[in-house]
């Protein structure tokens, strides 16, 4: 890897507290999802009753979104001509996308607008991949 040029440094420092903390996100509502999915198939809660790790699934998704809107902010602070700026503030802006889809599949009741959203909320994922590995390739 070569190291930033002079502009992008820029984006890299903006965005260099963040990355861990989107990661541990990812992770944290990852692991909030399968254990909302193991009660789900234990079926101890009643048809659209909120459990304890639906609560929790949301309340990781929340700390999620609210750490990609920091980092957007703080991408959106750098000059507008550094280099991996507009593609960042992309990246950013589609994760937060996914992650308001994310929270309306967990929030609905009605299951065909929470299906929509969960699908959705899959097409922005790979969006927010894609973008994500463009970031690192352009920032390197």
């Amino acid at each position: 890897m070569s190291p930033p040029t002079s502009t992008s440094t820029e984006v890299v420092a903006a965005l260099e507290p963040y990355r861990p903390r989107l990661a541990e996100g990812a992770t944290d509502f990852t692991l909030a999802l399968l254990a909302l999915a193991a009660a789900n198939a234990k079926g101890t809660a009643g048809f659209n009753e909120p459990s304890p790790q639906d609560a929790v699934a949301l309340h990781a998704l929340a700390h999620w979104r609210r750490d990609a809107r920091h980092a957007l902010k703080k991408v959106e602070s750098v000059s507008a001509k550094a280099a991996g700026r507009k593609l960042a503030i992309q990246w950013l802006k589609a994760l937060i996308e996914g992650l308001d889809l994310q929270r309306q599949a967990l929030s609905l009741i009605d299951p065909v607008a929470a299906t929509d959203a969960a699908r959705r909320a899959g097409v922005a994922v790979a969006r927010t991949s894609r973008l994500e590995s463009r970031v690192d390739r352009e920032l390197a």
